[in-house]
């Protein structure tokens, strides 16, 4: 009685059985796409692979197949599409960051790091300037914060009703470069306002006609965008190389960030010609990133002067029969 009872049991779980006439036609028919498919790279050593639906400057929209994960922008140490094309790794320094940014549109780009963009208000003038790190560091260019140990910063969030300019006052000159045209401030910034910060990009890769875009304040007009292309990479004005660029730089835009497609600082802008358009000059971001990592350097020491120093004189020729 056994065998038959197991055997008529076989036969129904047979029976019952989904079948599939073509499985491998249909498993090739409805390929998995790689569009927008990425592998995250997280600190803890973890890895989560899915399709990018969207990036802010705090989360990572990633959906996983059967849910929509959202992880943390400061989470992810490298990015890459699933044909090995890095896409989103940042490198943090101790004042400074580089990220690999996918190109935007001039439009898209100031939408998206504007808001890291400040103007510097001191008692002889104003100038331009960018946040390069959360804690409220602030690079600008050295004479618009010469003379002066402590300026007002004004940053611009953006809410849910729009624009709203703050001014955080009394903040330090921290370090001053003069011969590099660089400064650094620090200010303290409100505890209810999280600071957007930029990232410094190659500035070495940067060629003739590639188009760059200034955000900053010329005669006091804030969050004005400007762009051109870099004319010459390594323009000689007193002794450094500069950007020669076409991107209209005027007063007030001093100590702005010039920004690559990519939405990355590939320079400072610095200067131009009065009354002659398309002569404008902007201090690369290699010099930048060397005057941040090296700061202790250039603390603002108000005890000494910094037009103290000297140059050695070269020996004199020796003399016929010494």
């Amino acid at each position: 009685m056994l065998a038959p009872m197991l055997a008529a049991i076989a036969a129904a779980v047979f029976v019952c059985l989904p079948q599939d006439p073509t499985p491998a036609k249909s498993a090739e028919a409805a390929p998995v796409r790689a569009d927008g498919v990425e592998i995250l790279d997280l600190g803890n050593g973890c890895r989560i692979q899915g399709r990018v639906l969207r990036t802010t400057d705090q989360l990572v929209f990633v959906d996983v197949g059967y849910d929509v994960l959202k992880v943390p922008v400061a989470a992810v140490v490298r990015r890459e599409t699933v044909d090995g094309k890095r896409s989103g790794a940042i490198e943090k320094k101790a004042l400074w960051a580089r990220a690999e940014l996918p190109e935007l549109s001039v439009a898209e780009g100031a939408k998206r790091m504007g808001e890291a963009v400040v103007k510097i208000e001191a008692a002889g003038g104003q100038g331009s300037g960018f946040v390069t790190h959360p804690d409220g560091w602030v690079v600008t260019n050295f004479h618009v914060v010469a003379r002066e140990v402590e300026v007002d910063v004004v940053v611009y969030p953006v809410g849910k009703a729009g624009m709203d300019p703050r001014t955080v006052r009394k903040c330090k000159v921290a370090a001053i470069n003069p011969s590099m045209d660089l400064a650094l401030v620090k200010m303290e910034p409100p505890t209810d306002l999280t600071l957007k910060t930029v990232y410094l990009g190659d500035s070495d890769a940067m060629r003739v006609g590639d188009t760059v875009y200034a955000i900053g304040a010329p005669i006091g007009l804030d969050r004005t965008v400007s762009s051109g292309i870099i004319s010459v990479t390594n323009r000689t004005i007193e002794g450094r190389c500069h950007f020669q660029i076409t991107t209209p730089i005027n007063p007030g835009n001093s100590g702005g960030p010039l920004f690559n497609l990519r939405g990355e600082v590939v320079g400072v802008n610095c200067a131009g010609y009065m009354g002659m358009q398309g002569l404008n000059f902007a201090i690369p971001t290699k010099q930048v990133a060397d005057f941040l990592d090296n700061r202790d350097a250039f603390a603002l020491d108000n005890t000494r002067s910094e037009n103290g120093y000297h140059y050695l004189p070269a020996p004199g020729k020796p003399k016929a029969g010494r």
